[in-house]
Order: C-alpha cells, then structure tokens, then sequence
C-alpha cells in the first residue's frame, strides 16, 4: 500500500502547523498573507442544485504547511519561497483538475448537507468531529474541510477516479520537489508516516505502512480529525519542537492504490458474538500475528470481553 498527502488543505488546516495545539482565529493566516508566507489559493463556489451559492471554500497546496512551519520557526524567507512554489503548484494543470473534481463533489450536496441523500463518509465525518470538536458546532465549516478531502472528491467512475490519482500524484511530487529545493536537510525535524488504519479499540489505532511498518497512535487523535474509521488513509505528521519535545498530527492521506489500501481491513475484536442465521457461532482457527497482539491487549485490559467472528484467518 503506498498513500500520498491530500494536495490541497483548508486555512483550518495550514492554522494547526502555524499554531500546534491552540484555538487561533483568522488573524494569524491574514498575518502570514500580508507577509508572503502564504499562497493565494483558491476559491471553489458551493452552489445549490438551482445554482444558488450559499457559500465557498478556500484551498491552498499543502506547501503551505511547510511555509507556516518555517514561518513559525522565524524563517521568514524560507517561509516566502515556499509560499511562491505553493502558488505555482496552484496554477498547474493537475490542481485545475483536483479543483473541478471538488467544484463537482460541492455541486453535488444537497442543501441539507445531512439528509438521506447526503453521501455516508460525510455524514460519518462530520458526526464524529462534531462530538470531538473544541471549537463548537460548525457543520457547515465541517463541510468545507471534508471538501478538501480526497473521499469527497474523487471520482467514482473509474476513468475519473484514475485521471485524478495521477493528478494527486502530480502535486504530491511537485510538492517534494519544493521541498528538496528549498529546505534540503533543514526538512529532517518534520517527516510523516503515511498508512492505512488497520486496527483500533477503545484507547488506541494502528496505522500500517508500507512493508507492514505499524505506527500506534491515540484514538482520540483520529477521532478529533474524523479519521477513526477502518481502511482511512492517514498521514501522521511528527514534528520535533526546537524547544523540546515533539508533537503528532493526524491528517487525511489519499490511497493511489486503492486494491492494496483496503484489502482485508477489518475489526480484530468485538465485544459480543456474530450469529448465523440457524443461531450457530463461527470459529476462529488461526489468526495474524499482529491480530494475536492486539487481542491480548484488549483481553488485558477488559478479561470478560468476548470475542466474535468474522475474523481476518490466517
């Protein structure tokens, strides 16, 4: 399975780089706006079936991450180059096609963004960052952020689907490209671990990577950005702080190759049992290593917990 950053962000988004951990307002974003450390974006119109718009989002290219970081660091021109690379990646014929992609997913909603009609994985992300959120009840800036998340705009169709992965993959290499240039070495306090969510409890997820590389991080960090879902691509952004210590971001990622990202994502536990139909109980005969651990884990901490099939076998 190999997963890439979302192209684009939110000023939500670029705001929890340039602050860690804090509630900010708007100013900050205008701050790193007036002083070149930050891109233009865009503008994607959300209309109504009849055409009417009631509202707008704005996107900006994930280097804009990157500028707030260093403009955090009091790396002012670091932060500006950075910005002007965002702005070219903005411009370039693979973010025209990602920003048509998000112009069709908002034409879609319907104007009561959580009716019947109202795709799941959006009623899914804004009912679990609505329960988690510190900042209040904002569904309708819930709905921009899920805008901006590949879920949300990628195409269906297969030919649509595939035209928009190499486009992501486009703006996902100009990106780095940006990066190598302007930071070089000076990039090591900031990686990512890109995978997939394979297995979570009550206290905690496993993210797996590439080559069954596992990251464990806190549930509530997934919860509190609507990623706490089995098979949701993850990007967790690990940060080292120049004044000791660290800190961990959770951020949606995009699968490129969907097949390998959500084979056999399934719960390693449940807390009752699964009946068939005539009232019998499956067996379980075998189970995955990483399955075996994680069970114990959970047995450890809840010894009355039963378990219940389906399973992944061995």
């Amino acid at each position: 399975m190999r997963a890439i950053e979302e192209p684009f962000l939110t000023r939500d988004a670029v705001l929890s780089v340039l602050r860690p951990g804090e509630l900010t307002s708007e100013r900050p974003f205008r701050t790193l706006r007036e002083r070149g450390a930050a891109s233009e974006g865009f503008a994607i119109p959300i209309r109504t079936p009849s055409g009417q718009v009631f509202g707008r989002i704005q996107l900006y290219s994930s280097l804009n991450a990157d500028a707030a970081r260093a403009y955090r660091l009091r790396r002012i021109e670091v932060a500006r180059e950075l910005a002007g690379r965002a702005a070219i990646i903005e411009r370039s014929p693979a973010a025209t096609l990602v920003r048509e992609a998000v112009t069709s997913a908002a034409a879609s909603l319907p104007v009561d963004h959580l009716s019947a009609e109202t795709p799941p994985s959006l009623r899914r992300y804004v009912n679990a960052r609505a329960h988690s959120t510190w900042r209040g009840l904002d569904r309708e800036g819930l709905v921009r952020e899920w805008l901006s998340h590949s879920d949300a705009w990628l195409a269906t169709g297969s030919d649509g689907r595939d035209a928009l992965i190499d486009a992501a993959i486009k703006l996902d290499q100009q990106a780095c490209q940006a990066r190598e240039d302007v930071l070089g070495e000076d990039a090591a306090s900031a990686t990512t671990f890109y995978g997939v969510v394979r297995r979570m409890d009550v206290a905690a997820a496993e993210i797996e990577g590439v080559n069954g590389q596992t990251l464990l991080v806190p549930r509530d960090d997934l919860d509190r950005q609507g990623l706490a879902v089995l098979g949701q691509p993850v990007a967790v952004l690990r940060e080292v702080l120049p004044g000791g210590g660290s800190y961990s971001l959770p951020m949606p990622a995009i699968a490129v190759d969907e097949e390998g990202a959500f084979a056999d994502v399934r719960p390693s536990w449940d807390s009752g049992f699964d009946q068939v139909e005539d009232g019998s109980v499956w067996g379980v005969s075998a189970l995955r290593g990483r399955d075996v651990d994680w069970l114990e884990r959970e047995l450890a901490r809840e010894p009355n917990a039963l378990l219940a099939a389906p399973l992944p076998i061995a």
